[in-house]
């Protein structure tokens, strides 16, 4: 694997890490640790306080974070710029990492409103498919053949998904940032609500329009494992397996939310794997494309 290969990858577990110390940042209240921006409590470094701490650690991971994602967009339009597909990926790339870095001032400045953290989440989210696709990109090559009709049909059904894995975290994102995630007290029931989107209020149905995306994609995921049954390659069936693995295991984890009364360590553990499951649908999506040959 060259140097680049592994700056993509590293960006990307970085970015999932990213991910992972914001998530502990909503869920453990810290989000309003440190009151300004970008400094915390007027100083460079927090108060040795939980909270403050949590979210100055946060904010010191995006900043490694962005700078990996400048060096990789550096690298990558300085070395690869015949490669039109990277240097697409990094013209977007940049301006959602700033779009990011301003709506995570906004959320502090404006003491966490929910339809900023839900887009904030969402961009990330964005950003991550995003460097995904670079990676996945940088490792595979530039290599061109015919796509067999079996190979189609993968495709298709991985772009499904992704799209899918993506529509439901956006849904929960907002399920999340709403307070809907706490509408329903029991799995797979909801006594609030026993009948969806004909009982309880506003957030009931925020809840169970992300319990029914969630059985959609399960499907989705089920189909894309059957139609690659045999004839996906190596690498490609693994990937599968992993997905469907995980999502399965993001499911049961979804439901230890309402068993074990949302304890904080299975609601981080939550949002981290369904990042993590979003970034195998993405990378499932981009691996399984096989252009026609160029001649």
């Amino acid at each position: 694997m060259t140097r680049f290969q592994r700056l993509t990858v590293m960006t990307v577990v970085a970015t999932l890490a990213l991910i992972g110390m914001g998530a502990t940042v909503r869920i453990t209240g810290s989000g309003l640790g440190c009151p300004d921006w970008p400094l915390c409590h007027g100083g460079f470094l927090p108060p040795a306080e939980q909270a403050p701490v949590i979210e100055w650690s946060h904010r010191a991971l995006a900043g490694a974070v962005g700078i990996l994602i400048v060096v990789q967009a550096t690298w990558a339009v300085t070395t690869f710029r015949r490669d039109r597909r990277l240097v697409t990926a990094v013209a977007l790339t940049l301006p959602l990492l700033l779009v990011q870095a301003l709506l995570g001032r906004e959320a502090v400045v404006r003491e966490l409103p929910p339809a900023v953290v839900a887009v904030h989440m969402v961009s990330a989210q964005l950003l991550l498919a995003l460097l995904v696709m670079m990676a996945v990109w940088a490792v595979r090559g530039s290599s061109r053949r015919d796509a067999e009709d079996a190979e189609e049909r993968i495709h298709r059904r991985a772009m499904i998904v992704a799209v899918s894995v993506g529509l439901t975290m956006a849904v929960g994102a907002y399920m999340l940032a709403t307070g809907a995630g706490f509408a329903c007290s029991g799995w797979p029931g909801c006594a609030e609500a026993p009948i969806p989107f004909v009982d309880g209020g506003r957030l009931e149905h925020i809840h169970w329009l992300h319990r029914l995306l969630v059985g959609v994609t399960f499907a989705a995921v089920a189909w894309l494992a059957w139609t690659a049954r045999g004839v996906a390659g190596r690498w490609m069936s693994a990937g599968i397996r992993m997905l469907t693995v995980l999502y399965a295991a993001q499911i049961l984890v979804g439901a230890a939310n309402l068993w074990f009364d949302f304890a904080r360590p299975v609601r981080v553990a939550h949002l981290v794997l369904g990042s993590v499951v979003w970034a195998i649908a993405v990378a499932l999506a981009v691996a399984s494309r096989r252009p026609g040959r160029t001649e």
